[in-house]
């Protein structure tokens, strides 16, 4: 049975169970970043109900670990698993990604270890998530249920932001949130033990055997030229219009405007929203459409700032209460277009792109500053226009065939022969009705 066969019949109970335990991978690694936002202030408080708490709050250092933790965790289980992924396959990614995700901290460097550790899991299983999805499900719906994975990183984001934020005023309240997510891990893990392999695994390993790629080299191959290009080329201009940037000064807008604290769940409740919408939009209006439209949204929200500070700069008056609403529009424009960005790589990259910002505004004013985001902007709408093909209803092995071609290079035996693993395989997850 051919990849395209299998489009329009399968059992919508088998595809979501190829789908919701990976998923709910996402989930744990979404959590994290919206708990930490809270967990951070409450661990520099007496109110955390440790010895420690004067340690955290006058020590830079410590501040970064306990934020950035899991991201360096994530990036070191992103290297490693990077040179083990073909050997260990996507099921195994997902059981060792979860078990650091239930890493629990009694101590000040039991919690940074654990922050670590839990980075490393997230690297695993935000590797193995959307891999093992988009290899299972039918094309008809592929697109959809990985973007629905994406949208559950925004679940959890939002997750944690309330949880957070409930637990904020409790003492001791920073290991209840951080705990939260131990019983959801122990899901995912005895969720991906019941995975199997299909029936006719042997038939496709003999296949694979004309498929296999030194990962390592294959990055400098050109048959992957046009597929690294716009990969690598979404996530970096997605950093440089301004993302970080925006994020930087929200929190400060925001109490301008008199919505305090409470702004960033909001901020949550609106990006799931927009990434709820787009995952219903994917597969009908396609990639490359909701990625173009996005940036352009970005366009309009970044130009409004840049017009807010210009008003700041030339007279004094600042208007919080329409840049907050901009923010907002930004916020929905950047989920649109996220879900077709590596969350994980954006994040790897949010502090380098911070730090560059930081820089910036010491030397230049913020509307020219939000002005050159706009001209990115308007690069990155060329790049997408150009270099971002349209994948909507293609299969994986299609997907690689069209991106050769844009580059001008022939189909290699490797696709042909990945081709007929893609019919080799059928799987007891997803079959004909």
């Amino acid at each position: 049975m051919s990849a395209a066969a299998g489009a329009t019949k399968f059992r919508k109970e088998s595809v979501l169970r190829v789908f919701i335990f990976p998923a709910l991978g996402g989930l744990l690694f979404g959590y994290d970043i919206g708990a930490t936002s809270y967990v951070l202030p409450q661990l520099e408080s007496k109110r955390s109900g440790v010895k420690w708490h004067d340690l955290i709050k006058h020590s830079a250092v410590l501040q970064g670990i306990v934020t950035s933790g899991g991201v360096a965790g994530a990036l070191v289980g992103a290297l490693i698993v990077f040179r083990v992924a073909d050997v260990l396959g996507r099921r195994r990614e997902l059981l060792i990604g979860v078990r650091g995700g239930t890493s629990a901290a009694l101590g000040l460097s039991l919690l940074l270890l654990g922050r670590v550790v839990y980075g490393v899991g997230c690297g695993f299983v935000m590797h193995g998530a959307p891999a093992y999805i988009a290899e299972m499900s039918p094309p008809s719906v592929r697109g959809m249920l990985v973007s629905l994975k994406e949208a559950m990183i925004v679940v959890g984001i939002s997750v944690g932001y309330g949880i957070g934020y409930g637990m904020s005023s409790i003492p001791h309240g920073w290991q209840i949130t951080y705990g939260a997510s131990i019983p959801i891990a122990l899901v995912v893990f005895f969720g991906v033990l019941g995975f199997v392999y299909g029936d006719n695994f042997g038939e496709a390993l003999h296949e694979l055997e004309d498929v296999q790629i030194d990962t390592t080299k294959s990055l400098a191959d050109p048959e992957y030229r046009a597929a690294l290009r716009a990969g690598l080329g979404v996530v970096l201009l997605q950093q440089f219009t301004g993302q970080p940037s925006v994020l930087y000064y929200a929190t400060s807008i925001f109490e301008s405007a008199g919505i305090g604290a409470i702004a960033t769940v909001f901020v949550g409740v609106f990006k799931l929203a927009a990434t709820l919408i787009a995952v219903f939009a994917v597969d009908s209006r396609g990639r490359r459409f909701l990625l173009l439209t996005g940036i352009s949204v970005m366009l309009v929200a970044l130009l409004g700032l840049a017009g807010s500070f210009a008003d700041f700069h030339s007279s004094g008056g600042f208007d919080a209460a329409k840049a907050a609403i901009i923010i907002f529009i930004f916020a929905v424009a950047l989920a649109v277009q996220t879900n077709f960005a590596s969350n994980l790589v954006v994040t790897f990259l949010f502090p380098v792109a911070e730090s560059v910002f930081k820089t910036l505004v010491g030397h230049l004013n913020l509307c020219v500053l939000f002005g050159i985001f706009a001209i990115v902007d308007v690069y990155s709408l060329y790049f997408v226009y150009k270099y971002v093909p349209e994948t909507k209803g293609l299969s994986l092995e299609q997907i690689e065939v069209l991106l050769r071609r844009l580059d001008g290079q022939r189909p290699s035996h490797q696709t042909a022969a990945a081709e007929r693993v893609s019919d080799a395989i059928t799987t007891p997850l997803v079959v004909e009705k």
